[in-house]
């Protein structure tokens, strides 16, 4: 049952699609699909939206070879968890993404040299969910997400 205040199912089909994209590892494309849900909504949602875009971003960051970036967006990642008073919400088990978050970025946190892998070789986090399937994304969405062609063209 969901916590009081929390969205009913269905989800936002843009949801479902988000998880799907941080899920097969196409973080820019997740980031960007969220971001409207993000200016959409207000209170928890807004917040929750915002700590998988955060999550999601420490990925871009790290297939870059950002390690700064990796660390600071981990850090608001959690920061934005610890606002989502709930282990689970809108389906997503939060208390396992922050563990593990954890378990592949505070090791770089706390050791300097520890090198950061380069991101194909590296088995990042699933985002476990309950209530809904994730939507697949087809590769004419991921070209858009990816502004890789303009959407007028799409």
């Amino acid at each position: 049952m969901p916590a009081y205040g929390e969205p009913l199912p269905p989800y936002p089909e843009r949801y479902a699609k988000g998880v799907w994209l941080f899920n097969n590892r196409h973080f820019f494309e997740c980031h960007e699909i969220l971001e409207e849900l993000w200016l959409e909504s207000i209170g928890t949602e807004k917040i929750f939206y915002q700590m998988i875009i955060h999550a999601a971003v420490c990925f871009v960051h790290w297939e870059n070879g950002n390690r700064k970036g990796v660390l600071s967006l981990q850090h608001t990642f959690k920061q934005k968890a610890a606002q989502v008073a709930a282990a689970t919400y809108m389906g997503l088990d939060i208390a396992k993404m922050l563990q593990d978050m954890a378990a592949l970025v505070e090791p770089l946190r706390h050791d300097a040299n520890v090198a950061l892998a380069p991101l194909e070789s590296i088995v990042t986090p699933i985002l476990s969910t309950s209530g809904f399937e994730p939507l697949p994304v087809d590769e004419r969405e991921l070209l858009v997400l990816g502004r890789h062609i303009e959407e007028s063209e799409a």
